[in-house]
């Protein structure tokens, strides 16, 4: 005899459990707080229409021999269901939804942002009220009509602040759906068959089964609650990345506070075509050069959460296009010209800075004459530079003089002569970057313990360590590209030289 409890071990914890371990890597505070935020959410409210409108109305009923206990009226599994559904739909959809940065799916055109909200509203208002005329007591429409009223109200909230970003990933969020929605399908079918509960025919009674002891209204609730978990989730992922690129308008980082929780509703409900569209062209357009100068760092940054992603994104793309327009420039004076540039933005980035090290909790916005910047850089690089600018306020001025160094020498051509020059150079070059790579999982990571103002000497120094390791591997990777298409030899001389002797 299968019970209500067995089934939840045997059909819905065990794949919890399965599905916590693949998306464990992903898992972080703000997402436990966004899973956890939408299940109590869900909990609250199925409560009510679960135990007077389905179960006291007598949409279905269950075996008490089946059952732990009941509360209400409903068994103590009804109100596990309640939450092991959302979890088990918000893993899933944390698996399908998380590849993309967020805000590559804003949309910005105020027109078709309109009609993606207000049709779908519109369209929801009128089944809130047939779905109300449908709620008779003994009728067959009645379960379906219960269902129609439950789920437009939240639906359209949802979808208000939600639906664009949601149509903008609408084939993983589909996905996301779903498969959960079949599997809670088909897990159904098994209870009602093993007489776990019932669905009383009389208030459910459209004859029409979508396999045999399912009624479409049974397949129909699931699909619609996992739409809300899924929507929800969009919801959040929306808000936190309005938070994540316009931060001089929502300041705060991630923590459990009630002004934390005010902003990111804020976030909600804000229409990104009324948000600058510059800042996304910009990050997009550093996207684009990230993409095809690495595709090893474009692949690795979909495992990091999407703040972190975001703004890695914009750091690596200005450090490879200050690169490339000194490795790439032939003119030996334009390349000093675009050096002489680059310093003059860091010298007026971090103007106001008090030491090499000091850094800001908040954001700030620089004022940047940007005409004398637009006359000698292209479009994509014009774009990291602005990007960057609007990160460099939880960022340390000596990384950057690091980079500045190590490029100096690249157009100065001066020559790897030792060891201690070739660990020297890969500091500047690597070691630097490493470090600012620290800053940003600092400061971007979902924990307000941790800050750019902590001292965390120690990993920006294993950091630095690391930027060495990985530029020593590119310099023995390339050292035949190097040389031809740039002239310039990173193996230290005395190597040579010790080698020619022997010979």
């Amino acid at each position: 005899m299968l019970t209500y409890i067995d089934f939840h071990l045997k059909y819905t914890l065990s794949v919890i459990g399965v599905l916590s371990l693949i998306a464990r890597p992903f898992i972080n505070r703000s997402e436990v707080f966004k899973i956890a935020f939408i299940s109590a959410s869900a909990f609250v409210y199925i409560t009510l229409w679960d135990n007077y409108i389905v179960i006291y109305k007598d949409a279905w009923t269950f075996l008490p021999n089946r059952v732990l206990a009941v509360i209400g009226y409903a068994p103590i599994e009804e109100y596990m269901f309640f939450i092991i559904q959302t979890v088990l739909t918000s893993l899933w959809a944390l698996l399908c939804v998380r590849w993309s940065t967020p805000c590559l799916n804003f949309n910005h055109d105020k027109r078709s942002y309109q009609l993606i909200r207000w049709v779908p509203i519109t369209i929801l208002t009128i089944v809130t009220i047939v779905g109300y005329k449908l709620v008779i007591p003994g009728q067959g429409t009645f379960y379906l009509g219960c269902i129609l009223c439950w789920v437009s109200p939240v639906i359209i909230f949802l979808w208000y602040g939600a639906g664009n970003f949601f149509v903008k990933k609408i084939i993983p969020s589909t996905l996301a759906i779903v498969v959960p929605s079949l599997y809670l399908c088909w897990i159904d079918q098994l209870a009602l068959k093993e007489n776990v509960l019932h669905i009383n025919e009389k208030t459910s009674s459209l004859n029409i089964f979508v396999v045999d002891d399912l009624p479409i209204e049974e397949a129909f609730f699931f699909f619609v609650v996992n739409l809300i978990i899924v929507l929800a989730g969009t919801g959040f992922d929306k808000a936190s990345g309005v938070m994540e690129t316009y931060t001089s308008e929502y300041p705060l980082r991630f923590s459990i506070s009630w002004k934390y929780i005010c902003q990111l509703f804020s976030a909600f409900a804000t229409s990104e075509y009324n948000m600058p569209q510059i800042i996304t062209e910009d990050i997009k357009k550093s996207l684009e050069i990230i993409t095809v100068a690495s595709k090893s760092f474009t692949t690795a940054s979909f495992l990091f959460p999407a703040g972190i992603r975001l703004d890695l994104i914009i750091l690596y793309s200005f450090c490879r296009v200050t690169d490339d327009m000194i490795d790439d420039e032939l003119d030996v004076e334009k390349k000093k010209r675009k050096f002489e540039l680059t310093e003059r933005f860091i010298n007026e980035l971090f103007r106001d800075r008090k030491s090499d090290y000091d850094v800001q909790t908040k954001p700030q916005e620089l004022k940047f004459d940007w005409t004398k910047y637009e006359s000698e850089l292209t479009d994509g690089e014009i774009s990291c530079f602005r990007a960057l600018s609007r990160i460099s306020f939880y960022l340390p001025r000596k990384p950057f003089d690091e980079l500045l160094t190590g490029y100096k020498w690249d157009i100065e051509g001066r020559l790897i002569r030792n060891e201690a020059d070739l660990l020297l150079y890969s500091t500047y070059v690597a070691g630097s970057v490493g470090a600012l790579c620290v800053y940003v999982m600092m400061y971007r990571c979902d924990s307000y313990k941790y800050g750019p103002v902590d001292n965390y000497d120690y990993v920006i120094e294993k950091a630095y360590q690391m930027g060495r390791a990985l530029q020593l591997v590119n310099i023995a990777r390339d050292i035949v590209t190097d040389s031809e298409t740039l002239g310039r030899c990173y193996v230290p001389t005395e190597y040579i030289w010790t080698t020619k002797r022997k010979k």
